[in-house]
């Protein structure tokens, strides 16, 4: 009994903490013959559809090795606005655009995230994005990162099914490889109004993501965790 006992508290004390216990993420060339991410010209959209970049999850940089969903599927459907321009000293100029939306994998199947007040920054020159760029998001920075999984509980991998991350989330994005359409094919950078800062032309990048999250068992995983524990203990009785 003491021992379920010390099992339910330092599950508790655990989770009060809410230091990040899982890490997701997925590399830019997993989906080598297509672009992560597309945009169409004139509006703030970033968005793919059924991308087969497969999913890592780890316990964050715990001992256990990394899980792999080599299956999974990517979608996303991000909007963003400008937000700020700033002219850096070498002449070079730094977009900064709010984003919110959402990304999932197999359809919200397996995993679901919701962004808000995520920042989108592109560096270029006057008239265009050049050819990298990033999508962050923290909750400790202002941001709403809400991460739910909804795959098979793994408890060793803190990943319990159904749960919804609580207190530190994070998520980012790296693009590369930015460029728009024409009538010769792609082309690095994209031209944008100057002043909403929206692309003139359609474009695609590439992109590979790292998230990190806290996900709170239900109380039946306490309950659960603590039974198993005390049931061992009696058998070494």
């Amino acid at each position: 009994m003491r021992l379920g006992a010390i099992v339910l508290l330092t599950l508790a004390a655990g989770t009060a903490s809410a230091e990040p216990n899982v890490t997701f993420s997925f590399a830019s060339d997993t989906a080598s013959s297509e672009p992560t991410f597309r945009g169409e010209a004139g509006n703030g959209i970033v968005e793919t559809s059924r991308l087969p970049v497969g999913l890592l999850a780890d316990d964050a940089n715990g001992p256990l090795p990394t899980l792999d969903f080599s299956d999974a599927r990517f979608y996303a459907d991000f909007q963003f606005s400008l937000d700020s321009t700033v002219t850096l000293g070498s002449g070079q100029v730094l977009r900064a655009y709010t984003l919110s939306g959402t990304f999932s994998f197999d359809f919200g199947s397996l995993m679901f995230v919701e962004l808000e007040n995520a920042v989108f920054t592109v560096l270029g020159d006057a008239d265009s994005w050049g050819s990298s760029g990033s999508i962050q998001a923290s909750s400790i920075a202002g941001s709403t990162v809400t991460y739910t999984w909804n795959g098979d509980s793994q408890p060793a991998y803190n990943l319990f099914e159904g749960a919804v991350t609580q207190s530190m989330t994070d998520a980012a994005f790296t693009l590369t490889n930015i460029s728009s359409f024409s009538a010769n094919g792609t082309i690095p950078g994209v031209d944008v109004d100057p002043q909403t800062g929206l692309p003139l032309s359609k474009w695609q990048s590439e992109g590979s993501y790292s998230g990190s999250a806290f996900f709170v068992p239900t109380p039946g995983s306490f309950v659960v965790t603590a039974l198993g524990v005390m049931a061992l203990g009696r058998r070494k009785r």
